[in-house]
C-alpha cells in the first residue's frame, strides 16, 4: 500500500516527531500523502542513499538536536527536497537568521514554529506538490533530451506535443550547434532573454547577452559542447531596457544525435531574486562581521581594570575613528547653548580639548533634538553647506549622537571628516554609534552615581549620629562608627544579627510590636528607645527607623539613625525636680498669703461644733436629757467636723509635695475647687468673683492640684490688682470656652489698674514682682506648668481696663510633647 502511495502521492519522511504531531498528520494527509516515521536520522540518510522511495518532504522534530546539520546533509544528496524544522515560537527567528547564513543549504528549508501546527498540513501539501512538479518537469527535459536524436524520425504530432511541453515550461530551455547558434528556443527563454524566436534562431547564443559577458557565455559552451559529461551552473547579468539588472543561471547539457550531430542544450532560469537575497545574506554577514570587530573592541576597553574612565573614553574616540574613516572625534558637554569639548582626537585646531562655542555653530544643534543619528557624506552638495558650521570648517562627513544621563541631555559624541566620504553611512554605523553612545552615557552615569555614593557612604562614615542598615528580616548589614562608639559593638561583632541584644528590658514586647507595625507598613517612627550598651549600661536614644524602597515600592531594608540624649534626659529630670520644688515653694507661699482666709474659714465649723457641743452639755447637765435632742446635736457636730476635716484635706493635698500625675479631668471641677479655696479671701476684700463656665467641656490630660495652683496664682493676682479700686466695684470674671477641636482656653478678668507695657514685658521673668513683699516666681511657676502640660500662657494685650491672664491646655486626645510622634 504504501508503494501505491509513492506512485500517485507524495512521500512525508518524519523523523524525531512527536506522536500527536504525527497521528495529526497521517489524519489531514493520507492517503494523498504517505506520512512514514523514521525511528532516527540514519535510516533517512540510508533511504537518499540507496535511492528507493524517495522522500517529496521532510519533517524534523522538536527532538533532533542538530536539524541545520541534518538538513545540510540531506541537500548534498538531494538540495531540491523541501525540509521543514520544527521550533518553539520564541526561537524561529533566530532559526531563520540561521539558515540564511548557514552553507549548502537551498530556499527549500524552512522553520516552522509549533504554535502553528494546525497550518502544518496546508503547508506539507504544498511542499510536497511543489517538489513533484519540479520532479515532473526535470524528467520531462531528461526525456527530451534522450529524444532528440529520433525527432526526425517520430511522426508530426509526437513533435508538436514535445513542442507544445518545452514551451510551457517554467524554466528555459534552448539548444545550440557546435557553432553555438540557437537552433531551439522555447517561450520561458524568449521571455527571459526578451527575444523572439524568429530574432533569435541561427544566430549566437552569446549576441544575446550584454557584451560584458559575452566571453563568459562563449568559453561556458565551449566546455557544454566538449565530452559528454554536464557542467556546474553559471549566474550570467543580462540588461533589461527600463529596468534594473537581471540576473539567470545557465546550465549546459551536451547533445549527441545518433546521425553524428552534435550540440548543446542550455537551461535558463532567473535568480534576480535568488541572487538579491545571496547579497543581502553576504550584506547581513559583513554587518554582522562588522559589529563583532566593534564589540570586541568594545569589550576591550570597557574591561581593562586599569583603564580609568578618561582613557576608556580616549580609546572609544579612536575606535570611532577608525570605524568611520574618519579624522575627527569629539566627544562634547552641552550645557544650554554652550557646546564644550570634553575630549578630541583630531588635529584641526577648532577640536582642541576644552574648547567653548555657542552651539548653533556646530553640526551637533540638529543632533541634540532627536535620538536616532545624524549622518550625511557630503555637505557640499546638500542644505548642510549652507550651515555655519560648514562655512568657517568645511567639514564634509558628520555623523554624530547625542548622549543620554539620568534621562537628560549631557552632550554629543560625533565624527567629522574634511573630505567626502565615498561611500553612504551603512544602517551597521548608525547601530554602532547608537551603541558607543549608550556605553558612555552609561558609564557616565555609572561614575555620576559612584560619586553620589562615596559621598553618601563618606556623610554616613563621617555622620555624628548612629546608623544602622537592616535587611528585610531586620539582620543587620552596616552601622557607621557612630554606632561603634555609642553602643560599645564593633562592627563585626553585629552584622548579620539582629538587634535584640540592644534591648534593656524598660519597654516591652507590646512596644515593639507597634513600632514595627508602624514601620513595615511604610510610615517612619520618631521615639525615643531606652538601649543597653555592650557593657550593659543603659542609655536614652533618639531613634528614627525608616523603611528603604525599591522602585517597585517594595521595602527593601530598613535604616535606622540616632544619637544619644541620656545627658538630656538626666537634665530634663532634674529640671523637673527643681520646678515640682519651686511649685511647691509657690504653694506654700500661697498658703501664707491666705492664711487670715483660710483661718476664718476653719473658724466656722470650730465654732459651729463648740455651740453644739455646749448645748448637748446643758441639755445632759438639765435632768430632762431625751436622746432625740442629743442626738440632733451631736449630729451637727460630727458634720462640722467633716467639714473642718474636707478644708485640712485640701490644704494638705494643695501643700503635699510629689511628682507630676496627669490624669483625665473635667476643667469646670477644678475651677470650681479654686473657686471655694479662695471664698473666703474673695469675702473679705469685698471682691465680686464670676464664674462663666459650661458644663460641657472636653476633658483634658492634667495634673488637678498644680492646675488649681495656677488659678489661685492668677486670681490672687488679680485680687492684689483690685486693692485701690473701689470696694464695691471689684470684679473678677473666670470664664472657660472650647477653644479650636480638642482644647479649653481658661480667661481669668479683673477690672482693676491693669498691666503697663513695661511691667508686662518682664511679667514671666523669675522673681520679678511689683509687690512689696512678693517673690516673684508666681507667674513664672504658672507659665512652667501650663508649659509642661502642653499648654500656653498669657497675657492678652489692647484690655481697656484691667488685665486678662489666659491658657489652654490641650484635650485628653493630643499629646503634649509631639502631636504625632509615629507617622
Amino acid at each position: 500500500m504504501a508503494t501505491a502511495h509513492s506512485e500517485l502521492g507524495g512521500v512525508l519522511h518524519l523523523v524525531g516527531v512527536a506522536p500527536a504531531i504525527n497521528t495529526l498528520l497521517r489524519s489531514a494527509l493520507e492517503p494523498e500523502v504517505t506520512v512514514e516515521a523514521l525511528g532516527s536520522q540514519e535510516r533517512l540518510y540510508h533511504r537518499f542513499q540507496e535511492g528507493h522511495q524517495p522522500a517529496d518532504t521532510v519533517l524534523l522534530g522538536m527532538d533532533i538536536e542538530e536539524p541545520v546539520r541534518i538538513a545540510q546533509r540531506i541537500h548534498t544528496y538531494d538540495h531540491h527536497v523541501p525540509i521543514l524544522i520544527l521550533t518553539a515560537p520564541s526561537r524561529c527567528d533566530q532559526l531563520k537568521r540561521t539558515l540564511m547564513f548557514s552553507p549548502f543549504l537551498g530556499n527549500e528549508v524552512v522553520p516552522w514554529s509549533t504554535a502553528e501546527v494546525d497550518e502544518l498540513p496546508s503547508a506539507i501539501r504544498d511542499a510536497v506538490n511543489r517538489r513533484r512538479q519540479r520532479m515532473r518537469y526535470l524528467n520531462t527535459i531528461s526525456r527530451a533530451q534522450i529524444r532528440l536524436e529520433k525527432l526526425p524520425l517520430l511522426q508530426p504530432e509526437a513533435t508538436y506535443y514535445l513542442d507544445q511541453l518545452l514551451d510551457h515550461a517554467p524554466i528555459g530551455v534552448l539548444t545550440v550547434d557546435l557553432n553555438c547558434a540557437i537552433l531551439t528556443i522555447n517561450r520561458q527563454a524568449q521571455t527571459i532573454l526578451g527575444v523572439s524566436e524568429r530574432s533569435a534562431l541561427g544566430r549566437p547564443l552569446e549576441e544575446q547577452f550584454p557584451l560584458r559577458e559575452q566571453g563568459r557565455m562563449a568559453a561556458l559552451l565551449q566546455q557544454g559542447l566538449k565530452g559528454m559529461e554536464r557542467h556546474k551552473p553559471e549566474i550570467f547579468e543580462v540588461d533589461v531596457p527600463g529596468g534594473p539588472v537581471r540576473f539567470l543561471e545557465v546550465t549546459p547539457a551536451p547533445l549527441a544525435y545518433r546521425t553524428g550531430q552534435r550540440g548543446a542544450m542550455l537551461i535558463l532560469q532567473d535568480v534576480t531574486d535568488r541572487v538579491a537575497a545571496e547579497c543581502e545574506r553576504q550584506r547581513a554577514e559583513d554587518d554582522l562581521r562588522y559589529h563583532a570587530t566593534v564589540l570586541r573592541s568594545f569589550h576591550e576597553i570597557s574591561s581593562d581594570r586599569e583603564l580609568s574612565l578618561e582613557e576608556k573614553l580616549h580609546r572609544l574616540l579612536k575606535l570611532g575613528c577608525e570605524q568611520f574613516s574618519l579624522p575627527n572625534a569629539i566627544l562634547s558637554r552641552i550645557d544650554g547653548q554652550c557646546f564644550q569639548i570634553l575630549d578630541s582626537v583630531s588635529d584641526h585646531p577648532a577640536y582642541v580639548v576644552g574648547t567653548s562655542k555657542d552651539l548653533d555653530q556646530t553640526y551637533c544643534s540638529a543632533t541634540v533634538f532627536t535620538n536616532e543619528p545624524v549622518a550625511f557624506e557630503h555637505a557640499s552638495i546638500t542644505e548642510w553647506r549652507t550651515h555655519p558650521s560648514y562655512l568657517k570648517h568645511h567639514m564634509e562627513a558628520y555623523i554624530g549622537v547625542r548622549i543620554v544621563v539620568d534621562d537628560g541631555l549631557y552632550g554629543t559624541l560625533c565624527f567629522t571628516g574634511p573630505m567626502p566620504r565615498p561611500s553612504s553611512f551603512s544602517a551597521a554605523d548608525l547601530e554602532v554609534l547608537k551603541l558607543m553612545s549608550q556605553w558612555v552615557g552609561n558609564e557616565l552615569q555609572r561614575e555620576r552615581a559612584e560619586a553620589h555614593m562615596r559621598k553618601l557612604s563618606g556623610a554616613l562614615e563621617q555622620a555624628a549620629d548612629s546608623v544602622m542598615i537592616t535587611d528585610r528580616d531586620r539582620r543587620i548589614e552596616y552601622v557607621n562608627p557612630a554606632f561603634e562608639r555609642l553602643t560599645g559593638y564593633a562592627k563585626a561583632d553585629v552584622i548579620g544579627h539582629k538587634t535584640y541584644f540592644l534591648r534593656s528590658g524598660v519597654h516591652d514586647e507590646m512596644f515593639y510590636q507597634d513600632l514595627w507595625q508602624v514601620v513595615e507598613n511604610g510610615g517612619v517612627y520618631r521615639g525615643v528607645l531606652v538601649n543597653r550598651k555592650k557593657d550593659g549600661s543603659i542609655f536614652h536614644e533618639q531613634k528614627t527607623i525608616s523603611p528603604l524602597k525599591d522602585v517597585q515600592g517594595r521595602i527593601t531594608h530598613f535604616i535606622s539613625t540616632g544619637h544619644d540624649i541620656s545627658d538630656r534626659v538626666k537634665a530634663e529630670e532634674l529640671d523637673r525636680q527643681h520646678k515640682a520644688e519651686l511649685a511647691h515653694v509657690g504653694r506654700l507661699s500661697v498658703l501664707g498669703e491666705m492664711t487670715s482666709g483660710l483661718a476664718h474659714e476653719l473658724n466656722q465649723p470650730l465654732c459651729a461644733i463648740t455651740t453644739y457641743a455646749q448645748t448637748c452639755l446643758r441639755i445632759i447637765q438639765s435632768g430632762n436629757c431625751k436622746p432625740d435632742d442629743v442626738r440632733y446635736g451631736l449630729e451637727q457636730v460630727v458634720k462640722q467636723a467633716e467639714l473642718g476635716g474636707a478644708i485640712f484635706r485640701r490644704l494638705r493635698n494643695f501643700a503635699r509635695k510629689g511628682d507630676l500625675r496627669q490624669q483625665r479631668i473635667d476643667l469646670r471641677e477644678v475651677i470650681l475647687e479654686a473657686a471655694s479655696f479662695v471664698r473666703a479671701d474673695i469675702q473679705q476684700n469685698q471682691v465680686q468673683l464670676h464664674l462663666d463656665i459650661p458644663r460641657q467641656l472636653p476633658a483634658v490630660m492634667a495634673d488637678p492640684i498644680q492646675i488649681e495652683q495656677v488659678l489661685l496664682n492668677l486670681v490672687r493676682n488679680s485680687m492684689d490688682a483690685l486693692s485701690d479700686t473701689d470696694e464695691g466695684r471689684r470684679k473678677i470674671i473666670i470664664k472657660a470656652v472650647r477653644h479650636e477641636r480638642h482644647s479649653v482656653k481658661v480667661c481669668i478678668s479683673d477690672n482693676g489698674c491693669g498691666c503697663p507695657q513695661e511691667v508686662a514685658d518682664r511679667l514671666f521673668e523669675p522673681f520679678f514682682t511689683t509687690k512689696a513683699t512678693g517673690l516673684g516666681i508666681g507667674l513664672g511657676i504658672s507659665q512652667s506648668i501650663i508649659d509642661a502640660h502642653g499648654g500656653h500662657l498669657w497675657l492678652e494685650e489692647g484690655a481697656v481696663q484691667g488685665a486678662t491672664f489666659c491658657f489652654v491646655l490641650p484635650g485628653s486626645g493630643e499629646s503634649r510633647h509631639e502631636k504625632h510622634p509615629i507617622q
